[in-house]
């Protein structure tokens, strides 16, 4: 039986000598694991719609062993991503987010929102990567059930305080009085600029038409994409390779 989804190509590995298997986040099934037969031979029509970062509509049948491609028709395909090695291996690193963070056989239209949302600023250069790695890796984790409170400090529910600590291991946040009060308590929090505290409360709470309508610099967007990346790791242990390839890049 044929059935139509649409699916973005989070990753592809090779099986024999003409086929591979691809690791697609839809909309309906969330991460699904498929195999397009042939799909290495030169003139495969499969070829086009199966590249890894390509969005296309997917004609599917349940064979003996796999879930086969029958056919793929892009209907995004992020070209302009491969043509820059940062952009490339940053959008590489959402996917394997993407691909951790969202169960199987469930609906998962938040998320595939949020990647192909995150792609198409990248690939239109209108917003800074980094913002965007930023934004990517805090509200998919939020999606995935990791949701810190920032609502108010976690001890006396203060709103904004002079001083604001957020605990990454605790997902909450402290204001100074309370973390000088309760030290122990305190331990591994980092003191936020404001201005990071109100992109992090924005990136968590906002609807998603505002979720990418704010920017940042400097040292701000610095401290921003730490503590999103390192409150991610804490709650996952996940090692990229994509993004360590992004990092590298970086360096001067």
């Amino acid at each position: 039986m044929l059935e139509k989804l649409n699916g973005l190509v989070l990753k592809q590995r090779n099986i024999g000598e003409n086929d591979r298997m691809l690791v697609l986040l839809t909309k309906e099934k969330g991460v699904l694991e498929v195999c397009a037969r042939g799909v290495k031979r030169m003139r495969s029509p499969l070829a086009a719609g199966c590249m890894p970062l390509c969005y296309s509509e997917f004609c599917l049948f349940e064979g003996k062993k796999y879930i086969t491609v029958d056919a793929a028709t892009p209907i995004r395909n992020f070209y302009q991503l491969r043509l820059d090695p940062e952009k490339l291996a940053l959008g590489e690193y959402f996917c394997d987010l993407a691909s951790v963070l969202t169960p199987e056989s469930e609906s998962a239209w938040p998320m595939l929102r949020l990647l192909l949302n995150t792609l198409a600023l990248l690939e239109d250069d209108r917003r800074q990567p980094l913002l965007l790695k930023a934004i990517f890796e805090f509200r998919s984790a939020a999606i995935a059930g990791f949701m810190p409170d920032l609502v108010g400090c976690a001890g006396c529910g203060v709103f904004e305080g002079e001083q604001m600590y957020f605990l990454p291991q605790d997902s909450c946040l402290l204001c100074g009085n309370c973390k000088a009060a309760h030290p122990q308590q305190g331990q591994g929090g980092v003191l936020l600029r404001p201005a990071v505290l109100k992109a992090m409360r924005q990136i968590l709470y906002a609807d998603e038409e505002k979720l990418f309508s704010f920017s940042l610099k400097g040292e701000s967007l610095k401290q921003l994409d730490w503590v999103t990346e390192r409150y991610l790791l804490i709650h996952t242990g996940l090692q990229s390779r994509a993004l360590s390839v992004y990092r590298a890049l970086q360096a001067p």
